[in-house]
């Protein structure tokens, strides 16, 4: 559910954007057609009849979208299943609570970006993660970044060579969108985004760090001390870059 919230900040600045909150799940929808681009998301308590309605919002505005079901709900499971929804496998949720930093890593040049960073940095994600550059300049336009989100990006050789999304409320902070590009990774780029970021965060009080992570950047998530708590099941509405039906 606070990923629902953070979603809501990160997607809302998207100006065909359509979000809603509900007592059991949530929608992020940016207004863009592809399905990485649009999210949904029901708890275990949710009634069959909210997870038919998000189904029908997303069909009905003709996007594709991701969603995520509680993965003690093999009910909801049946529910996506029964309307043609595509299984996904499913999506770890990491924690970070209290773990200590090990040192910093690498001598990347880490810092916050501004408006002024975000085409460079939009583009350096839509190389990451093979996806259409100009869909994701309107999902994440430059007003994210006064709007409730932070972007850490890493200057390397000229251009912006990974960056990642974080977005506090209180004492918590949601991770999204971390992204390297192609040609550097391997070489520490999102271990120095977490590192620098999370640094920064933890010394202004922040004391809990979640994320949803891919499969791919799970083992890097562990090393800096996250661990994951569960594993929602994820069915794809349409066709997504990120989870193979």
């Amino acid at each position: 559910m606070q990923a629902g919230r953070d979603l809501a900040i990160l997607l809302g600045s998207s100006p065909r954007a359509f979000c809603r909150m509900d007592e059991h799940g949530w929608l992020a929808l940016s207004g863009e057609a592809g399905a990485d681009f649009n999210m949904a998301a029901v708890s275990l308590t949710c009634p069959p009849s909210t997870l038919d309605g998000y189904i029908d919002e997303v069909e009905d505005r003709g996007h594709d979208a991701i969603l995520m079901i509680d993965e003690r709900a093999p009910h909801l499971a049946e529910t996506a299943l029964a309307r043609g929804l595509a299984a996904a496998g499913r999506v770890p949720v990491m924690v970070w609570h209290d773990t200590p930093l090990s040192a910093p890593a690498g001598s990347h040049l880490v810092r916050r970006a501004a408006e002024s960073d975000m085409r460079a940095v939009n583009a350096a994600m839509a190389e990451a993660y093979s996806l259409d550059e100009a869909a994701v300049q309107r999902s994440m336009p430059p007003s994210l970044v006064t709007a409730g989100a932070d972007v850490w990006m890493v200057d390397a050789e000229g251009t912006v060579a990974g960056s990642g999304t974080f977005i506090r409320t209180g004492d918590h902070v949601g991770i999204y969108c971390m992204a390297t590009r192609p040609g550097f990774q391997r070489q520490g780029i999102g271990r120095a985004v977490l590192d620098v970021a999370m640094r920064h965060y933890l010394d202004d009080g922040v004391t809990t760090f979640t994320l949803e992570a891919t499969a791919a950047g799970v083992r890097l998530y562990e090393q800096v001390g996250f661990e994951t708590v569960e594993q929602p099941s994820v069915y794809v509405i349409g066709a997504s870059t990120q989870f193979a039906a």
